[in-house]
């Protein structure tokens, strides 16, 4: 199974205010950061909250819409003076082993390294070099079960406002060890952890030391920087260093204490057969759905059932509740049930998905759609388009994770719109805003199936926004434009919306437009010949731009847009 987008909405998701207003007041970090931020006279700008129940990888396309969510909000509410972050550490994306170092590089990538970070983790978080050199601080978790949730966002809130203040950034020392603990053995109020928890309280009372973290690891990934680590911060480097190097051969010293003792499930059940008394309760600790397990494992029912154990069992099995019922109404008893688990009683449904990946371009024209095609796109035919049917071509694309790019700015709600509905069936889906075909284009032009998922859609990002563009469009009417009154049959060049220039005709129009557009700079520009435009347009324009600036390279391609005569694009 993945961990989809739909998996982050169906379990844990909220936005903006809705964050502050939701926890606040509650055990959780998000509530800690709320009490310690305003207690220390900060604004809050919050963005977003979102968990999932523990299973498989978090797809691609869902980590990008995640971190870009929370991009969309810092970019938003910039200059910023700091950030907190509330992450697990254990997170684990389709191409990305680190995904929560992955969201604080890209958050660093935006707020730029004068700006202070603060991370919060999970005890159970696999801590990694690249998450710590991303942030400033990560202030983890110090008990299990977990009670402290909105301590450590406290702490978090004010370690960020100390530096906010004082504009200095603690030492760093991290130590991660050769060394993997399962749940059973991580209880901080019992051996052997207790006694290493107490010493690192004991260590942040030290002149020097800020925080120190240890961190049990995730025993059921599968990375390199899988298992236990030390993490500790200060004002004194050496203080800080020898107070993690100590706790973290304390840990190793202790490392046989940590191998669990655990009974088969036929001692297990033996034992609360002979038992006197009771209630007694049997775990099954591999079968555990905060682990990513299916918790569907019937070992120890079937050792009860084979033992005859007196008592009541309570199951979630609708299944089997219903046959009980059904056959207690016949016969007065039950019969004929069958427990198995429940992987075994459902086929595998059929993958709809037979492709990973695709981008799909909204445009016009057997032209464009041939030139997306060559770049590795599939196309949606503009003229007519509707939320159903674009929903139709999402789907169409039979691929899991689809990057649209609406290619018209005007088309962006109905394209948010039609993902919305693709999303509820289950497909991942991120809409790039692309303001025109060329911006679109641009986007294709550097989009390589083979590289990270992530880092494909940012390299497509980048190119669409830093390719700027403009159109000639014929006046049918007279109108008074910015740039004076215009005749009927008069070519007028179109920029951000706004006439910006009249001509006589259209290749004085490419040209004056062409040049107006190179005064910002630019290495490439590229013309899209609308439907029945003369390819002699094309060839005059790109002979005088390479007289006049040989710097440029000129590409012309046929387009065949009926809305446009001429699209220019400067990259």
């Amino acid at each position: 199974m993945v961990t989809d987008l739909a998996a982050f909405r169906a379990y844990q998701w909220a936005e903006g205010v809705e964050m502050v207003t939701r926890y606040r007041g509650t055990n959780t970090e998000i509530g800690g950061m709320v009490a310690g931020a305003e207690r220390a006279g900060l604004e809050l700008v919050p963005a977003l909250f979102a968990g999932a129940i523990p299973s498989g990888r978090v797809t691609a396309g869902a980590l990008e819409i995640l971190i870009r969510r929370i991009e969309d909000t810092a970019r938003e509410a910039k200059p910023l003076d700091g950030v907190l972050l509330a992450l697990h550490g254990a997170m684990i994306a389709d191409g990305a082993d680190e995904a929560d170092a992955e969201v604080v590089r890209r958050v660093r990538s935006l707020v730029g390294p004068e700006v202070p970070i603060v991370v919060t983790f999970d005890l159970h978080a696999n801590l990694s070099r690249a998450l710590v050199e991303a942030a400033d601080q990560l202030v983890g978790y110090d008990t299990f079960p977990h009670t402290d949730m909105s301590a450590r966002g406290d702490e978090a809130a004010v370690v960020l406002a100390a530096m906010i203040a004082d504009g200095r950034r603690p030492a760093k020392a991290f130590r991660k060890l050769p060394m993997i603990t399962v749940p059973q053995m991580q209880a901080t109020a019992e051996p052997p952890l207790e006694a290493i928890m107490a010493r690192v309280a004991e260590a942040e009372t030290r002149s020097g030391i800020g925080t120190i973290s240890v961190a049990q690891g995730f025993a059921y990934a599968d990375v390199d920087h899988l298992g236990v680590a030390v993490i500790g911060y200060g004002a004194d480097a050496s203080a800080t260093e020898a107070a993690v190097d100590a706790i973290a051969d304390a840990l190793w010293d202790a490392r046989e204490a940590f191998r669990p003792t655990l009974l088969p499930v036929e001692a297990a059940v033996a034992h609360i057969v002979a038992a006197s008394r009771g209630p007694m309760v049997l775990v099954e600790p591999a079968d555990n759905v905060g682990g990513g397990a299916p918790g569907d494992g019937t070992a120890i029912l079937a050792e009860l059932i084979a033992r005859q154990a007196a008592g009541a069992i309570v199951l979630w099995d609708p299944v089997a509740a219903s046959a009980a019922i059904e056959a207690g109404i016949v016969a007065g008893r039950p019969r004929r049930i069958t427990v198995v688990r429940f992987a075994d009683q459902l086929a595998p449904a059929p993958d709809r998905f037979h492709r990973a990946r695709a981008v799909l371009l909204v445009a016009d024209g057997a032209e464009l759609a041939e030139l997306a095609g060559a770049a590795g796109a599939d196309v949606a035919p503009r003229a007519g388009i509707t939320e159903r049917g674009l929903a139709a071509a999402l789907t169409g694309t039979g691929a899991r994770h689809v990057v649209l790019l609406p290619a018209d700015s005007e088309l962006t709600g109905l394209a948010e719109a039609a993902a919305t509905v693709a999303r509820r069936d289950g497909q991942e889906v991120l809409v790039l805003p692309t303001a025109s075909v060329l911006q679109g284009l641009a986007a294709l032009a550097v989009h390589d199936p083979g590289r990270r998922a992530t880092d494909d859609v940012v390299a497509m990002a980048e190119a669409a926004a830093l390719t700027r563009t403009a159109a000639l469009l014929v006046a049918e009417t007279e109108a008074l434009t910015w740039v004076g009154r215009c005749e009927p049959g008069d070519v007028l060049g179109l920029s951000d919306g706004e006439v910006v220039l009249i001509a006589p005709d259209l290749a004085v129009g490419a040209l004056w437009l062409a040049h107006r557009m190179l005064t910002a700079g630019g290495e490439i520009i590229t013309a899209l010949l609308g439907a029945g435009v003369d390819d002699e347009l094309g060839e005059g324009l790109a002979a005088d731009l390479r007289r006049s600036h040989p710097e440029i390279d000129v590409v012309v391609h046929r387009g065949g847009q009926a809305d446009y005569p001429l699209v220019l694009g400067v990259e």
